[in-house]
């Protein structure tokens, strides 16, 4: 059965297996109408390696939806990363690190720190990156982590922030500007690059143009209340 959901400004008519599971997870991306700009389904295989942590056939099936779609998205503009993306005072910000490395626990102390009125998770695990009007947008998506945080909203990106434990020569929260090839190399390994070439080449440009217009940051914190106060400072 077909269900249009409408992500990042994307109207995706997605061929599922199991409908009832997607209008429900999928609630504040569903829409009644509307021309569809990509058509997937999911493929069996997908679903298996999707489903390597036994999250369940539902859920594998609609995190192998993502597969087919970060090949399609970047001729459309958008790149789907893995991190925590906020908004704060309607500002994007995007926490990215490797798995564990506490993107979730950040973003959560600045909400307590900074106030829930503030600060709303937009996405907590695959939001998606738009490159629209010479701006670039952190998106909401549905595949938003074990919590299932996410809002169907795209606000503009003021700040990336590449997230590390404190450890070794560094003890005390510190933030700096990080370099062109530091984001490279760190920022492709929290990205989605598609397999087929013309997609990837479009993939590392936008990359590219990303570091040219969004400030990157290294980030090495905890979860104290300093770590916060370090790095809110790049929300001015």
């Amino acid at each position: 059965m077909s269900i249009l959901l409408n992500i990042s400004g994307l109207v995706i008519d997605f061929d599922t297996r199991f409908p009832d599971y997607v209008t429900k997870r999928c609630a504040n991306y569903v829409v009644a109408e509307g021309k569809a700009d990509l058509h997937l389904r999911a493929t069996d295989e997908n679903i298996r390696l999707a489903n390597r942590d036994n999250v369940g056939v539902e859920e594998a099936e609609l995190y192998a939806m993502t597969i087919p779609l970060s090949d399609e998205m970047p001729a459309m503009g958008r790149i789907m990363t893995h991190g925590v993306a906020i908004s704060c005072d309607n500002k994007g910000f995007i926490f990215t690190a490797e798995s564990g490395v506490g993107k979730s626990t950040h973003a959560f102390l600045w909400q307590k720190y900074l106030g829930e009125e503030r600060v709303h998770v937009i996405n907590g695990d695959k939001p998606i990156l738009w490159f629209r009007d010479g701006d670039i947008f952190a998106c909401g998506s549905p595949w938003s982590g074990k919590e299932h945080l996410d809002e169907n909203v795209s606000v503009p990106l003021r700040g990336i922030c590449l997230l590390h434990r404190l450890g070794g020569k560094v003890d005390r929260p510190c933030i700096y500007r990080a370099t062109k090839e530091e984001t490279l190399d760190f920022f492709l390994h929290q990205i989605f690059v598609p397999s087929n070439p013309m997609s990837k080449l479009k993939t590392l440009q936008m990359v590219e143009e990303l570091y040219d217009k969004v400030p990157v940051y290294q980030l090495y914190t905890d979860i104290s209340k300093e770590g916060v106060m370090v790095s809110s400072k790049i929300i001015n």
